[in-house]
C-alpha cells in the first residue's frame, strides 16, 4: 500500500512538472508576428513606462537613499568636530585634518550621488530616445522600400505591355523582372530589420519580445538653435559630474597640501610627493575642463552639420522626383529606355533613404548636445567609492 502511494505522489508531481513544462512552452509566441492589442506610445509615455520599476534606476535610488543615510551621519560627525575644532583658526593643523578633510568629502559624497542619480536617469532616457527614433526611421526606411517595390512593378507591368506590342525588346522585359526582384529583397530586408528594431525598444519597455506597439510619433525635424556658444559651455562646466569630481578631488589634494607644508620639510619626501598631487589634481582639472569644451563644441559641429544635411536631402528628394517623372513621360512616348527611369527611381529611392537617415542623425545629436551641456550620461563613484579621501598625514 505504502509503495502504491508513494508511486501515485510521484506520478503526481510527474505529471505536474509536465504540465507547467507546457505551459511555459506555450507562453513563448510560435510567430514572427507581433501579437495582442497594439499599445500606442509617444516619446514621453515610452520614457515613463521604462522607467517604471527599471533595476538600474531602482539601484541608483537605493545608492541615493544609503548617500543621504550617510549624509546624517556626516552632519552628526561635522557637529560634533566643529564643536571641538571650531574655534580653532581655519588655517591651523587641527582644523585642516578635523574639519576641513571631513567637511569637503562629506558635502561631494552627498551632491555626488545626487548627481550620479540625474545621470543615470539621463543615460537611460537617452537609451530610449535613441530605440524609438531608430524604431521611427525602420518605419519610415519600411515605407519608403514598399513605395519604390510599387512603383517597380508598375514599371515592370508598362514593360510587358510594351513587348506585347512590339515596342521593346525581350530584354527589357527581363530587366525590369530583375529590378523589381531587387526591390522587393530591399522591402523585405527593411521588414526584418524592422521587426529587430521592435523587439529591441519591447526589451527596453519591459514588454513581452513581441508584443505589438504603435508609435504614434513621427521622425522628423526638431527645432534646434543656441543662442550661445560660450553660454551652453559655460553650463556644461557647473553641470558636469566629470568636473564636478576633478574640483573635489583637487580639494582633497590642496587641503593635504596646506596640512603637509605644517608638518613636512620641503625636502622630505611626503612634502614632494603631496606637491605633486597638486600638480596631477591641477592638470586633471584643466585638462577635463577642456576635453568638456572641445566635447561640446564637436556635438554643436555635428548639429549644424546635420541641419544642412537635412536641407541638402530634401532638396535631393525634390529633384529626383521630379527626374523619375520626366524619364517615366519620356519612356511612356518611347523618347527614353527603361535604364533611364531604372537609374532614376534608384536615385530618388538613395535620396529618399538619405534623407531619412540624416533626420534619424541629427535627432541623435541634438540629444547629445543637449545632454553634455547637463550633468551628463556618466555615474562617478563618490567619496566611499573610489574617491580620494585625504587625511593620511
Amino acid at each position: 500500500m505504502r509503495k502504491y502511494i508513494k508511486g501515485l505522489a510521484i506520478g503526481l508531481v510527474l505529471c505536474l512538472l509536465l504540465a507547467g513544462m507546457t505551459a511555459a512552452e506555450s507562453s513563448i509566441v510560435d510567430s514572427m508576428d507581433f501579437q495582442g492589442d497594439s499599445i500606442g506610445l509617444s516619446l514621453d509615455e515610452a520614457i515613463g513606462v521604462m522607467l517604471e520599476s527599471n533595476p538600474t534606476l531602482e539601484k541608483s535610488k537605493l545608492d541615493l537613499e544609503q548617500a543621504q543615510v550617510d549624509y546624517d551621519k556626516y552632519e552628526k560627525d561635522y557637529r560634533r568636530v566643529k564643536r571641538v575644532f571650531g574655534s580653532e583658526d581655519k588655517d591651523s593643523l587641527k582644523y585642516l585634518q578635523s574639519v576641513k578633510l571631513l567637511e569637503i568629502s562629506g558635502e561631494y559624497a552627498m551632491a555626488s550621488a545626487r548627481r550620479n542619480y540625474d545621470a543615470t536617469l539621463e543615460n537611460l532616457k537617452a537609451d530610449m530616445e535613441q530605440a524609438y527614433y531608430r524604431l521611427l526611421q525602420a518605419e519610415r526606411m519600411t515605407g519608403i522600400n514598399k513605395a519604390n517595390v510599387e512603383t517597380t512593378k508598375d514599371l515592370h507591368e508598362k514593360t510587358k505591355k510594351k513587348f506585347e506590342l512590339g515596342l521593346v525588346a525581350k530584354q527589357e522585359v527581363i530587366n525590369s523582372e530583375l529590378s523589381l526582384i531587387r526591390a522587393e529583397n530591399d522591402y523585405n530586408s527593411s521588414q526584418n530589420n524592422l521587426k529587430n528594431v521592435k523587439m529591441l525598444l519591447n526589451t527596453r519597455l519591459g514588454y513581452d519580445i513581441m508584443k505589438e506597439v504603435n508609435l504614434t510619433e513621427e521622425l522628423s525635424y526638431r527645432e534646434f538653435e543656441v543662442q550661445s556658444i560660450a553660454e551652453a559651455i559655460s553650463k556644461a562646466l557647473e553641470n558636469r559630474n566629470e568636473i564636478k569630481f576633478a574640483e573635489f578631488n583637487y580639494d582633497i589634494q590642496k587641503t593635504n597640501m596646506d596640512i603637509a607644508e605644517k608638518i613636512y620639510s620641503d625636502f622630505m619626501f611626503v612634502y614632494r610627493s603631496q606637491k605633486l598631487d597638486v600638480k596631477k589634481a591641477t592638470r586633471d582639472l584643466e585638462d577635463i575642463k577642456k576635453n568638456i569644451e572641445m566635447e561640446v563644441r564637436s556635438n554643436y559641429l555635428d548639429v549644424l552639420q546635420k541641419q544642412e544635411e537635412i536641407k541638402a536631402g530634401e532638396k535631393s528628394v525634390e529633384l529626383a522626383k521630379e527626374a523619375l517623372r520626366l524619364s517615366q513621360l519620356s519612356y511612356d512616348v518611347g523618347m527614353s529606355v527603361m535604364t533611364d527611369i531604372q537609374r532614376a527611381q534608384t536615385a530618388l529611392l538613395q535620396s529618399e533613404l538619405g534623407l531619412s537617415q540624416a533626420v534619424l542623425d541629427y535627432n541623435l545629436c541634438v540629444l547629445k548636445f543637449e545632454d553634455a551641456i547637463g550633468v551628463g550620461r556618466t555615474s562617478i563613484g563618490g567619496s566611499s567609492a573610489g574617491a580620494p579621501q585625504g587625511g593620511g598625514f
